[in-house]
């Protein structure tokens, strides 16, 4: 895949998508119901859910979840730094993962939590944040298999 392509086709596309999670998130704040409220909930459900900690509602407070945050997105845009120009789509994978992280950053800076708004067999929340993210780490997986590597690259070096 060439690294416009993926600029074009992936990447500001990946972008626009955070920027409308944030604006359905602002948006789901004032007029979802609480996930509670769900009497019976189905295979899609649009309610909030408000994750208080890291990934999986692993309960942390929220200032080391903030600290967590900040050195992993260091660690990533270092990633970033080092390969945008020798392994460019390595580096656009990051910087997907850094996209999605940079929503649901934003989130626990303003209103102290996660906005997950999509509820998913009554159990599994999530945002197009976290889809972005997703996107990311699988890139960074198929990219990882042998036949996409040339010169003896590594993901993380």
């Amino acid at each position: 895949m060439k690294p416009r392509f993926f600029i074009y086709f992936i990447l500001i596309p990946s972008a626009l998508i955070v920027f409308f999670d944030e604006l359905i998130k602002s948006v789901a704040i004032k007029n979802f119901p609480e996930e509670s409220y769900l009497a019976s909930p189905k295979f899609l459900e649009f309610a909030i859910h408000k994750n208080y900690g890291l990934a999986f509602d692993i309960p942390f407070r929220l200032e080391f979840v903030i600290i967590i945050s900040v050195i992993l997105g260091i660690f990533l845009l270092r990633i970033v730094l080092k390969n945008i120009f020798l392994k460019p789509r390595i580096a656009f994978s990051v910087i997907l993962i850094l996209l999605g992280a940079s929503g649901n950053f934003y989130d626990r800076i303003v209103y102290g939590f996660t906005v997950d708004y999509i509820i998913l067999f009554g159990k599994s929340a999530i945002n197009f944040s976290d889809l972005i993210i997703i996107l990311g780490v699988l890139s960074l997986l198929l990219l990882s298999s042998k036949k996409h590597l040339t010169n003896n690259e590594t993901v993380i070096e």
